[in-house]
């Protein structure tokens, strides 16, 4: 190993030990022995201080000096034909590996007729291999030369003792942990995990209260028989992810490969496993992290007696009736076709696998619960109209009561298919202007998504085994649900959004997409399918290009309505950039999900399109809504495009989302659309009054105005289903006929203005003449 030893005897940046000499100067010392360069060169005493060096002593270097020793021990056995006890079975394979990695070099001294390979040596003879785990400490009294192999003397009675066979009816030696670990001496109490590359450093030590109880520090207990735990059991890792390398100049053969130093250092979290069979995620700042593999502890409901609590409290409350899984179908296929596509926030074949094994028994299933059953039936039962005997109605709040009743039971076993209730029943509270509810529910679903690591890739745990393909798929289409209904919240209401965008790792669905080419159907039946029904479905397509869309305007959400310091160059700026990177993912929108808005209306698509191509519109208006004014934040002088720029996009904008409506109310029905369709033309809406309001040119007001009688008729029919849709409607007129008040007393006020100046100026100039007559 010639490049290895070059390595170790290269100098080091930094030493340990400087010389009283060198420490007297001030000056660098190389650490040299008997004489350092600096004392050799000044011809001076050179004197180093008495210190303790077996904190340098590395635990490779103590492996390989102790393997070497009982290879020759090995070899003096093998000569003189003694009998050795058998190798206990447990610790056969941790030796067979602790030979592989520290395989000593071969010793000189070793007859060439006896020489063998470790490995075959150590497979053909049982081995003697001291405790290192359990050898305590040396006594700091002790010279550093007590730490010298001398050579073997066989006259010592102990090692006789050792080396005389036993006798029958005496037990081989152990080599087992002890029962009690030595807690006396100054070593760090390890577990069976550590990594043997792990250099020791004593002098840390000094530097702990003596006062602290070893008992707090969570130590590494032995089992009942004294044994050491299985090493699979708790070193397996689920995390895929491979240790960094520290890239440092400094590097020794001590310090190389070490992993523990490693996981201390991490920075990242990942997935760990609970006593509930759920995988939660835990950062690196919790310390959980270090558990890779391991079970962290947490108390939860077993889930048969959830199941027996949540029938107990529907009955309690009188929600108890008895519903067909006719009806259930029915209003869950309503939730797949008109709600879902747009939030997508639940995998169909997912949900209805994890539901049959639910039905037949299996209630581990993390991706089916009654909880989230009845929030779908919530949000489909708002598309039906009609009354079913034996049901509360309005049906859809009879579902939403049903689970708003088992909510409490479900938080306390939650699985991912709490998530998605949580996101799917904030949407139905929206529906029902239940804004406070609405807006909790989904922060819930956001956190408990992020507790369950929805966030983070799920590809290296499907590339290492630990996950498979369909339950990644599924995490991926919670976690961007539960992300797409929270930004919803957002702009719905105003509020800031709890932007987690720099930390989400997650793929998108279509990474984990296992069939291509699968369909969208309008019917509830296959009777009353046709051919035109069924259309390209393009589902996994439409939320990768959603998800673009929101990671290019996050940054500028944040500042632009919610950070009140932000100067106006720097809001224009940030404006001008984010404008470009959607004018680019508008341009660059893939063939199957592209629209021409400019011309006569398209082959049909499906509902979810449609929508996505309203989203882009609306965050077009959101963009360039605060720079309509002149001079409310346009930066002066003046830098980009300016207002009328600004104006233009947002009617533009607006224009497009009516006629998408008028599309959308061609091919299907308002009574069967996505709830944030609902402030998507609110939006709009209000751009087009304010543009009626004030355009003078008669062909353009009639354009404008026949556009804003669409958005309005709109949110009437959404009102049938949308209880939030017939609020907007109502601020939106009051919203009109406050502006026009305005614009006409302003105008009025303008021509008085106006009379007067022209009076006034008239009465000057017959004064003037009069004078001069005169």
């Amino acid at each position: 190993m010639p490049e290895a030893k070059a390595r170790s005897l290269r100098n080091r940046r930094h030493i340990t030990i400087a010389c009283w000499p060198c420490r007297d100067d001030k000056i660098k010392c190389d650490g040299a022995t008997p004489v350092c360069r600096q004392c050799n060169a000044k011809n001076r005493n050179c004197l180093y201080a008495e210190v303790d060096r077996r904190n340098r002593l590395s635990l490779r270097k103590a492996v390989e000096a102790y393997s070497q020793r009982v290879k020759q021990l090995e070899s003096f056995i093998r000569a003189h034909d003694l009998v050795l006890p058998p190798t206990d079975p447990e610790h056969e394979a941790l030796l067979n590996q602790l030979s592989t990695l520290y395989a000593p070099n071969e010793s000189p001294n070793t007859n060439s007729s006896q020489e063998t390979s470790p490995e075959n040596a150590f497979n053909k003879h049982p081995r003697l291999v001291p405790d290192l785990v359990n050898t305590p400490a040396a006594d700091p009294s002790d010279s550093p030369q007590a730490l010298r192999l001398d050579p073997l003397d066989i006259s010592s009675p102990s090692l006789q003792a050792i080396l005389q066979a036993p006798a029958d009816d005496v037990e081989a030696p152990s080599m087992n942990i002890p029962m009690q670990p030595n807690h006396s001496t100054t070593a760090l109490p390890f577990n069976h995990c550590f990594d043997v590359d792990w250099v020791w450093d004593h002098s840390m030590m000094a530097h702990m209260d003596s006062d602290i109880g070893i008992g707090g520090l969570g130590t590494w207990t032995p089992n009942s028989d004294g044994q050491l735990p299985q090493e699979n059991a708790l070193c397996s890792s689920s995390d895929p992810s491979p240790p960094t390398l520290p890239d440092d100049d400094d590097s020794t053969d001590d310090e190389d490969h070490l992993a523990v130093t490693n996981q201390l250092s991490a920075r990242l979290g990942s997935l760990l496993t609970t006593d509930n069979g759920e995988k939660h995620f835990y950062g690196a700042t919790s310390n959980f992290n270090l558990a890779r593999g391991g079970i962290v502890s947490a108390l939860y409901a077993k889930r048969n007696e959830k199941e027996r609590q949540a029938q107990a409290r529907l009955e309690a409350v009188g929600l108890d009736q008895s519903i067909s899984s006719k009806l259930e179908d029915h209003l869950l296929h309503l939730f797949f076709t008109w709600h879902n596509p747009s939030l997508y926030i639940v995998d169909q074949n997912t949900f209805n696998k994890a539901r049959k094994q639910f039905e037949q028994g299996d209630v581990k299933t993390s991706f089916y619960s009654p909880f989230l059953l009845n929030t779908m039936c919530a949000v489909g039962a708002l598309f039906v109209t009609r009354k079913y005997p034996g049901l509360p109605s309005p049906l859809g709040e009879f579902f939403a009561s049903r689970a708003t009743t088992l909510l409490d039971i479900e938080l306390e076993h939650p699985q991912i298919a709490t998530v998605q209730a949580l996101a799917i029943l904030s949407s139905h509270e929206a529906a029902c202007t239940r804004d406070t509810q609405g807006w909790l529910l989904s922060g819930m679903a956001i956190r408990l998504a992020i507790d369950f690591g929805l966030h983070i890739s799920a590809k290296p745990y499907v590339e290492a085994g630990t996950m498979s393909t369909e339950e990644a798929r599924g995490r991926s289409v919670a976690f961007w649900g539960a992300f797409a209904t929270d930004r919803m919240w957002s702009l719905y209401l105003g509020r800031p959004f709890h932007n987690i965008s720099q930390a989400v790792t997650m793929e998108r669905p279509i990474s984990f997409l296992q069939q291509q080419g699968n369909h969208w159907t309008e019917g509830t039946s296959q009777e009353n399918r046709g051919p035109e029904d069924e259309l390209l479905n393009y589902q996994e397509v439409t939320v990768g290009q959603w998800v673009q869309l929101s990671r290019i305007m996050s940054p500028l959400e944040g500042s632009l309505y919610f950070q009140a310091d932000a100067s106006k160059t720097e809001l224009q700026s940030l404006a001008e950039k984010t404008w470009g990177q959607m004018l680019s993912w508008r341009a660059n929108l893939p063939k199957e999900l592209n629209l021409d808005l400019e011309s006569p209306m398209p082959a049909k698509c499906v509902p979810h399109i449609l929508v996505l191509h309203m989203l882009y519109e609306y965050l077009v208006i959101l963009l360039h809504r605060p720079f309509v004014a002149k001079h409310y934040i346009q930066p002066y002088p003046q830098v980009g495009q300016g207002h009328q720029h600004a104006r233009e996009m947002c009617v533009r904008s607006a224009s497009r989302i009516s006629v998408l409506l008028s599309w959308y109310e061609k091919w299907y029905s308002f009574s069967q659309i996505n709830i944030q369709v609902v402030q998507i033309t609110f939006s709009a809406a209000l751009i087009l009054v304010y543009a009626t309001v004030s355009e003078t040119n008669a062909q353009n007001h009639r354009q404008l105005t026949g556009h804003l009688e669409m958005c309005c008729r709109a949110l009437a029919e959404l009102g049938n289903i949308f209880n939030n849709a017939t609020r907007t409607l109502d601020v939106l007129l009051h919203v009109k006929r406050t502006w026009q008040a305005r614009l006409v007393a302003a105008s009025a006020g303008s021509k008085r203005r106006g009379f007067a100046v022209t009076t006034e100026s008239q009465s000057k100039r017959r004064s003037k003449s009069d004078d001069e007559n005169r």
